[in-house]
């Protein structure tokens, strides 16, 4: 932002000593062009390639340079990445981060170089930080849990697909699907909850040992989508999808499409395209010196066979 203000100023001054000056300066516009740097945890994600997807066709829209690099899920190679970033001189930074403690000395050297910072999806522990742009993921395991009680009558046992270790979406979202079953179905049992990373792969290996260890199973409740997809590719090589409804959080394409065909009872839509769109147009907002909110929650919808096209 400052590279940005001193920019517009040394415009100002041409622009004072000539009108031909100033038409000069214009013409370039380059050296007022704002640059974005998009730290995303990873892109192995349907998820965040849709969210960057969605970056790249709205900065284009806004005549933003964006520059996005993937930490492919690890801590360390995302801080080196904003590093780069700051050291780049970047007019502001857009953060996924890979882990919520561990990003936070990226952060505080963003804070010290004067250069904005947002998140997305995951917040920031430390430094500070314009806006957070995120779900109500307490709301999103509540509304999976909300279904699956219709689902099989309020009876009958369930195991969970749990994401990172410790990252608040993944406490949240175990948080608002336990806590809902506990005080509207006490019927049904959580018989196991498993860390599958947000990982279609380990969704999948993590589920083959669920099958092994329960030969009774009603449903698997998933963290996001990759790991319910994971899920559906297990309990169909064991011959189970009829017994065992599976849900999800995101509404990726091949979710959706996995609802439509009754391979998973349900997903919930958090819109990453929704909340890119709006994190740069907070971006601009805070370069042109605007108050923003510190806090931003994105509606949520919950995708089931009745509402999937």
């Amino acid at each position: 932002m400052k590279k940005r203000l001193l920019v517009l100023l040394l415009v100002g001054i041409l622009c004072a000593m000539s009108f031909a000056g100033c038409q000069s300066s214009s013409a370039g516009g380059e050296s007022d062009e704002v640059v974005v740097g998009f730290a995303v945890s990873t892109l192995a994600n349907d998820f965040f390639v849709t969210m960057n997807d969605a970056a790249i066709a709205k900065a284009e829209e806004m005549g933003i340079k964006l520059i996005t690099l993937d930490a492919q899920d690890n801590a360390e190679t995302q801080a080196t990445q904003i590093e780069d970033f700051i050291t780049k001189e970047v007019d502001i930074l857009l953060v996924n981060p890979v882990d919520s403690d561990a990003v936070g000395t990226a952060v505080l050297a963003a804070n010290e170089a004067g250069i904005p910072v947002i998140t997305v999806t995951r917040p920031s522990n430390l430094g500070e930080v314009l806006q957070h742009l995120d779900i109500d993921n307490k709301e999103a395991g509540m509304l999976d849990a909300e279904q699956l009680i219709k689902d099989l009558g309020g009876k009958g046992k369930v195991a969970i697909l749990e994401g990172i270790a410790g990252a608040p979406s993944a406490l949240d979202r175990q948080a608002g699907f336990v806590d809902y079953l506990k005080e509207n179905a006490p019927d049904i049992e959580v018989v196991t909850s498993l860390t599958a990373n947000y990982s279609r792969e380990e969704g999948a290996s993590v589920t083959d040992d669920i099958l092994q260890s329960n030969p009774v199973l009603d449903a698997i409740y998933a963290h996001n989508d990759g790991m319910a997809l994971g899920a559906v590719r297990s309990v169909i090589a064991a011959d189970r999808l009829a017994e065992i409804k599976i849900y999800g959080i995101d509404a990726t394409a091949d979710a959706v499409e996995a609802v439509k065909n009754g391979e998973m009872a349900a997903t919930v839509m958090q819109q990453p395209d929704v909340q890119i769109h709006m994190a740069l147009e907070t971006a601009m907002k805070v370069l042109d010196g605007e108050s923003v909110e510190a806090k931003i929650n994105i509606p949520l919808k919950l995708i089931t066979k009745e509402n999937a096209e």
